[in-house]
């Protein structure tokens, strides 16, 4: 067995009680149950499911379906195609965009503690940051218009023969002060380049490197002993899973491996289980801040997504509301899928590009039985 603490869902309607003293950091991490007697022909649609996908060569990688306390777990595939090492659900994957939702989580938590604001200007914060108008919260929600780094930073960074680094990131801003896509909080486009930053003002404010803010601050803190933050010291090919472009076909070093904050995780299914509990019961930030960071602040059009701060909402015809981020990276893709307002959670590592994305709805439906339609705001109720 893994022990369950189920509690304030990601929603507003808790006690006050409840709200005063739920967020501050305990003493120890919680200890979790969970228990793996999972509905079994539930169990079997997904395991058929995947497993089809692998036979298929569309899929190599682990999944985790959570309802209620009871969970399904299983792998499938090469953890290194060129060793055939075979994966297990308790080995780490890189998580890409998903690390978004701990990163923002961190900056929350420190939002939470009167450390920052949501309106403070990034320029107060990092020194010499060109652009005067933005603010930690254009950051979290992608409204800030500042361009991608990973567009940019091939153009400006002369050395790709080293891993590039947050500080790097920054100070091309302040170098070329590449020009803004639009006018800050005019719009929405998602730029990896808004969680760098945000990384940074973690490091700036608590004084120690990101990563190791990650392992003591949050990863400690909610017992995700299986995770961490991947920095340009390490060597990409140590790690035990590795990202693939063909069945045997390993992705080759890139240079952008090493900044952080907008991807760089490394963990388990089973600790993500562990992060979506955190975020029920309140772990580190408060109901409201929660609330705050799943309510939409800008929609993603042209899809009927929206975005809060590090997590996108949808809302779906049977009243569903999911709170959700998914991410690609260099032969990783990671989905972390949650109900708003049900002890739910979906989450689907894998290690290989083959097979192209996996639709939330076919993920909801082995879930729940249906595939439901998204909707625009408004036209779903809550539960």
């Amino acid at each position: 067995m893994l022990v369950l603490v189920s509690g304030i869902y990601c929603s507003n309607t808790n006690s006050d009680s409840s709200r005063s003293h739920a967020y501050n950091k305990p003493n120890t991490p919680p200890v979790y149950e969970f228990d793996s007697s999972f509905n079994g022909e539930k169990a079997k649609l997904i395991n058929d499911f995947f497993k089809n996908r692998y036979n298929s060569g569309q899929f190599s990688g682990a999944v985790l379906f959570y309802d209620s306390g009871k969970y399904f777990a299983n792998s499938y595939g090469y953890a290194n195609g060129k060793l055939h090492t075979k994966l297990s659900p308790k080995m780490n994957f890189q998580i890409a965009s998903v690390s978004k939702t701990l990163t923002a989580y961190a900056v929350l938590s420190l939002i939470d503690q009167k450390k920052l604001n949501y309106n403070t200007l990034v320029y107060k914060i990092l020194d010499g940051f060109p652009y005067m108008q933005i603010t930690v919260a254009q950051l979290l929600s992608h409204k800030s218009g500042i361009p991608n780094y990973m567009y940019f930073a091939d153009k400006y960074c002369k050395t790709k023969y080293k891993h590039l680094t947050n500080k790097e990131v920054l100070w091309m801003l302040k170098r070329y002060r590449p020009k803004l896509d639009f006018k800050p909080e005019s719009r929405y486009k998602y730029s990896n380049t808004n969680y760098v930053l945000l990384a940074l003002i973690v490091e700036e404010l608590s004084q120690v490197p990101f990563d190791r803010y990650m392992k003591d601050s949050v990863f400690n803190v909610i017992g995700m002993n299986d995770s961490y933050v991947f920095t340009p010291k390490m060597a990409l090919n140590n790690e035990d899973v590795q990202g693939h472009n063909g069945p045997y076909s390993i992705f080759p070093y890139n240079y952008q491996n090493g900044t952080m904050g907008d991807k760089g995780v490394y963990t388990t299914v089973f600790d993500m289980l562990k992060f979506d509990q955190a975020l029920r019961t309140n772990l580190l930030i408060s109901p409201k801040t929660l609330d705050n960071a799943c309510t939409p602040h800008t929609p993603c059009r042209p899809t009927k997504d929206y975005y809060g701060y590090g997590w996108r909402i949808r809302y779906y015809d049977n009243h569903d509301t999911i709170i959700y981020h998914n991410g690609w990276w260099q032969g990783y893709k990671a989905y972390f899928v949650r109900w708003k307002n049900k002890d739910k959670c979906i989450i689907v590592f894998a290690n290989t590009i083959r097979g192209g994305f996996i639709q939330q709805t076919d993920l909801m439906k082995l879930m729940e039985g249906i595939k439901p339609k998204a909707v625009t705001a408004g036209k779903a109720s809550e539960d």
